[in-house]
């Protein structure tokens, strides 16, 4: 899957469970995955690291898909995407 778009949308803090949640979509030319993601809410974060840590999780999510996992398929990024360089 070569991912060319990332999309987070209906963010949530839920300050009784302390955490972030968000729906965060991966999309490519041949299809679109969405993923709920929960990470914890870390108040001394700094902006935009609650979205890329919601991306890791869906990407951690992402890996355990049989096609993945199996290395059926690979995963890739399109230029400035890839969350393991931020």
């Amino acid at each position: 899957m070569h991912v060319t778009d990332i999309q987070i949308t209906n963010p949530t803090y839920r300050q009784t469970l302390g955490e972030l949640s968000a729906v965060v979509s991966l999309s490519s030319d041949m299809r679109d995955v969405r993923l709920l993601c929960n990470v914890p809410a870390a108040t001394e974060r700094r902006a935009g690291e609650g979205r890329i840590a919601l991306i890791r999780e869906a990407l951690r999510q992402l890996s355990r898909m049989p096609e993945i996992r199996a290395g059926r398929e690979k995963l890739s990024f399109a230029p400035g995407l890839d969350p393991t360089e931020a």
